[in-house]
């Protein structure tokens, strides 16, 4: 995967596809290939960048702080690093919570922005997520060689999280695990827990959609009432039988509401 060395960390993302940019970003426990079929089905229209947030996949580690204030300056650094002005961005889960946070501290960068299933307010987020940010619970999840509380966490949970592909989630989690540290992994989380948006989105002036599952058993769906609240002209889709990654969930109403994003 290449990199872009920035002050403040390393950057590894990758990057696939012609045409217009646009900017992917994972949410938490993730990294890139969060974003996988995406990248796949639309390489032929855009020049897709999905990065790994720092503390995840092949990003910067060796650094004090991995909170979503962080991943907000992440993405214009990762944006100079590669000579692009304006772009629009897709964040899933804390990913698109860091895309909004981009958009309201750096608007000149954001031709338009986009979420899916991501928290508005941090309480949303379900019981587990909260508890895990704190230290004792990462610690107590990634202990051991191979973290057996967490995989054993993940498959007993993945059902419920994904009802069309638990495998998939299972798969994608456990591998993306050996990306994460204890301190990216609560640091992260708490830090989104304790975000709050709702008295910032006003200003949002470009371009906004957000797309929530029906089913999302991570964040509450109910987030898409208040994206709509706070942000009236954007657009949202409720998908019915996705649950948290609806890009894994539905693919097929994923795809055209990402192609309406693009369009907007």
């Amino acid at each position: 995967m290449p990199s872009i060395f920035t002050d403040q960390g390393d950057v590894h993302y990758e990057v696939i596809g012609s045409g217009p940019p646009v900017i992917l970003i994972h949410g938490w426990t993730q990294a890139w290939n969060t974003w996988r079929s995406t990248l796949e089905t639309f390489q032929g229209q855009y020049r897709m960048y999905a990065p790994d947030l720092w503390g995840f996949g092949e990003s910067e580690k060796k650094r004090g702080s991995f909170e979503v204030s962080d991943f907000v300056e992440l993405i214009p650094q990762f944006m100079d690093g590669l000579g692009i002005l304006k772009v629009p961005i897709m964040g899933h889960s804390m990913g698109g919570t860091t895309a909004l946070g981009v958009a309201l501290k750096y608007p000149e960068r954001v031709k338009k922005v986009g979420v899916v299933g991501s928290p508005i307010h941090g309480n949303s987020l379900s019981l587990f997520l909260k508890l895990a940010g704190t230290p004792l619970v990462a610690r107590l999840m990634l202990m051991g060689e191979g973290a057996p509380i967490l995989r054993t966490f993940i498959r007993l949970w993945s059902p419920f999280v994904s009802r069309p592909k638990p495998d998939l989630f299972y798969q994608m989690t456990i591998a993306n695990s050996q990306g994460f540290t204890v301190d990216s992994f609560f640091s992260s989380i708490d830090s989104l827990h304790h975000t709050n948006l709702t008295d910032q989105l006003y200003a949002l002036k470009m371009p906004a959609m957000g797309i929530f599952g029906a089913r999302d058993v991570i964040v509450n769906p109910n987030q898409i009432k208040l994206f709509e609240k706070y942000i009236p002209h954007g657009r949202t889709q409720l998908v019915k039988k996705a649950g948290h990654f609806v890009m894994w969930d539905t693919p097929q109403e994923f795809n055209t509401a990402f192609q309406q994003f693009m369009d907007m």
